[in-house]
């Protein structure tokens, strides 16, 4: 089978809560810049957020009024995302984990994959 050969990833769609919930952890917690909104384009009564993590690529959310945020761990069932990686100084690896603990937001921890500043 002869190989398909990608470019690179555009961007990466996760299904969020509201509006508001997502700014706040996308550009509160992770500085992310907000840079733009549209209707998702398969679900009128969604959003579609786009977020900047610095690579010339995206992180993008879809959003709905109607959902609320849940504190649970993430699915991972077939078919679900387990986790994204960003590359970061461990110096700003650390500020984003302050930020989730002063928002009382879980995490797994500091764990040290060999692959940090």
């Amino acid at each position: 089978m002869q190989k398909l050969q990608s470019q690179c990833v555009h961007h990466i769609t996760l299904v969020g809560a509201d509006r508001q919930t997502s700014i706040d952890f996308w550009e509160g917690v992770l500085g992310m810049p907000f840079i733009f909104e549209q209707p998702n384009l398969d679900k009128a009564s969604e959003s579609h957020l786009y977020f900047d993590p610095g690579d010339g690529r995206l992180i993008t959310v879809f959003t709905d009024e109607s959902r609320t945020p849940v504190k649970r761990r993430t699915p991972t069932d077939i078919g679900c995302v387990h986790h994204i990686a960003f590359s970061v100084s461990r110096v700003t690896f650390l500020q984003a984990v302050a930020r989730l603990d002063e928002r009382g937001i879980k995490h797994s921890g500091v764990k040290d994959r060999g692959f940090m500043d």
